[in-house]
């Protein structure tokens, strides 16, 4: 593993300190001094809230820096242009190479604007003769001032597969414009978001110098494929998220045209394995048949009891866990974009389920909770015909979880369900429910804190209020497995429309769009800015002492001299003082007779001692 720093290393945690993460909300967050806190001038302590001066000085600073980004609006498409020609496919090994050009011109730019850029490689599975390089992840670290909030971006660079033959105007990796749209693989999902907070960091230094918060980052190419290998850095580098207030995605929750939504919810879900075991090892069917009870039979029995013919979950406690939906979000699924004609059309369906109304349609799909059917293991899936019984199988399902549906609930319904069936089936083989993967789903307060600033944020950019809604899920699950790991607060920024399959055909965002999602990001920044900081030292040493760019940048009359910390005073006893502040020389007879004093026990062992 090859890892690329900078010169300034990341806080390291203390001993003292809980590597567990805080699993609470956003409002119950200590902001003062922690009781670890040893700083003997702590400035979060020591910090004033905000005068109505100071919030004047930065809503000047925020306009200075929303007129930056006008006018290098320009060069961020340019930027867009130069990360959509790079056909950035982790689906197709043989385009690695190309998304790693991807991931170090987003990696020079963060270490130009000052961060620290640490770089791992990934193991992704492969071939014994594939001789392509290894995909990588970013993480970078702005560390500004203790005193700043600190929010975690997630940003991905890859892309889905494209041809022009799948029905595009022109090339799917060349960005054009056409009627104030910006059309190419990646302008409305990860290059897009990734290119916003580029420019909105760059006016943010271009106009302060410094940012108003401190930001990490963590970039990665294989987020199509289900982001691998990056959860293992998740976990090992736990420390990366210790000083972390909240993490930002990008999120293409727009429903319709009119404003933007807002969601407060994600999705998690439960992976079973039903296993049904016969017998020991596999047996022939010509010399078993007959003989044997078959667990491919009671496999299909009890997986076909886990629905109906319209295929609705037939497990009622969970059914019964969901939440209502409000009337307000009923009138939101009815305003929404979607086209049961063309969707069908694109995929070759003959028939969906609820398509009487696209109310009911789409609320099945946001609103429910839903089970799908994935495969079965250890059967006989090659081609051509086989005689052999296998006699251990195990069905894959999924069941997607709403707020409310907690894992442990839901794996308790479904083996109670199945084995209350084995014995209405009366099956002569062996049940048992494995819980293969899983991820509690997600929900916070449409009042956090965090979910505040960015209401703010849209408001002063969109000009009107966004819609807020905790029952339209939001499915992204490298989400939720961000919120499963570290414990910290989510932040779902509205990008673009409601994608209803990844192989979009002529991606395209409005270019109007494009230039309001970077100046939601400055916005962002300065919203977390001006909430109060929470004291870090429970978890990292003596955080509030650490000297950030912020510190570094202050003029030499401005600067506060070095905290002193705990072991200041054994240094001040070690320094040696000028020879005009030397102590007056002593009587020579009062330290002759210390010196007796002090070696008299050893003469007394020497006098004592055998000769």
């Amino acid at each position: 593993m090859k890892e690329h720093k900078s010169h300034v290393r990341l806080p390291r945690r203390s001993k003292r300190s809980s590597s567990r993460p805080h699993t609470g909300s956003d409002e119950e967050l200590p902001f003062g001094p922690s009781e670890a806190c040893r700083c003997e001038h702590c400035q979060i302590r020591n910090r004033h809230s905000p005068s109505d001066e100071d919030n004047l000085r930065a809503t000047a600073m925020l306009r200075k820096v929303d007129a930056a980004v006008e006018k290098n609006f320009e060069e961020a498409l340019g930027d867009l242009e130069d990360f959509v020609r790079l056909q950035s496919v982790s689906a197709d090994l043989e385009l690695i190479a190309e998304s790693l050009k991807a991931l170090c011109l987003y990696r020079d730019r963060l270490e130009r604007m000052r961060f620290n850029i640490y770089e791992y490689s990934i193991n992704a599975p492969r071939g014994a003769c594939d001789t392509s390089p290894h995909p990588k992840v970013v993480f970078a670290h702005y560390f500004s001032s203790p005193t700043k909030n600190t929010i975690l971006v997630y940003a991905y660079l890859d892309v889905a597969p494209a041809k022009f033959e799948d029905g595009w105007l022109s090339e799917p990796f060349e960005f054009y414009m056409n009627d104030d749209m910006l059309y190419g693989r990646g302008v409305c999902t990860g290059k897009g978001m990734a290119v916003c907070w580029l420019q909105a960091i760059e006016a943010w230094m271009e106009k302060s110098g410094d940012l108003p918060i401190n930001i990490k980052f963590i970039v990665e190419i294989m987020h199509a494929v289900g982001s691998v290998g990056l959860q293992h850095y998740l976990e090992v580098k736990r420390e990366f998220f210790l000083d972390v207030d909240c993490i930002v995605f990008g999120n293409n929750s727009w429903i319709n045209d009119d404003k933007p939504m807002m969601s407060c919810s994600l999705t998690g879900w439960a992976h079973f394995g039903l296993e049904m075991r016969g017998a020991t090892k596999t047996l022939e069917g010509g010399l078993a048949g007959g003989l044997v009870y078959e667990p491919m039979t009671d496999v299909c029995a009890l997986m076909n009891s886990l629905v109906d013919n319209l295929h609705v979950l037939q497990v009622p406690a969970i059914q019964h866990m969901v939440r209502p939906t409000l009337v307000t979000e009923w009138a939101l699924i009815e305003s929404a974009i979607f086209s049961e004609y063309a969707y069908k059309e694109l995929f070759g369906i003959r028939r969906l389920r609820f398509e009487l109304t696209k109310a009911e349609l789409l609320h099945n799909r946001w609103c429910q909770s839903t089970m799908s059917m994935h495969g079965i293991e250890g059967c006989y899936s090659r081609k051509g015909s086989s005689t052999s019984l296998p006699m251990s199988v195990m069905a894959k399902f999924s069941i997607k979880l709403l707020p409310d549906q907690t894992v442990n609930l839901v794996h308790t319904h479904i083996e109670e369900f199945l084995r209350t069936k084995c014995e209405e089936l009366k099956t002569r083989t062996t049940l048992k429910v494995h819980l293969l993967d899983s991820c509690d789903p997600s929900l916070w307060g449409l009042d956090a804190r965090y979910s505040k600033a960015l209401v703010r944020s849209i408001s002063r950019v969109y000009q009107l209020e966004p819609d807020l809604s905790m029952n339209i899920v939001t499915c992204l699950p490298i989400a939720s497995t961000f919120k499963k790991i570290t414990g910290k607060p989510i932040i779902l920024m509205p990008y673009a429309h409601r994608m209803d399959y990844s192989h979009v055909v002529n991606e395209s965002i409005p270019k109007q769009c494009f230039l309001r999602n970077i100046k939601l990001c400055t916005g962002l920044m300065h919203e977390l800015s001006l909430l109060p900081a929470r004291c870090k030292c429970d978890v990292i040493f003596e955080y509030c002492n650490r000297q950030g760019i912020a510190e570094m940048l202050k003029p030499p009359t401005q600067k506060t001299l070095p905290k002193p910390s705990i072991f200041a005073h054994i240094r001040r006893s070690k320094s040696v003082r000028p020879r005009d502040q030397q102590p007056a020389e002593s009587d020579p007879n009062k330290r002759k007779k210390l010196k007796d004093w002090l070696c008299a026990p050893f003469r007394r062992n020497r006098m004592s001692a055998p000769k």
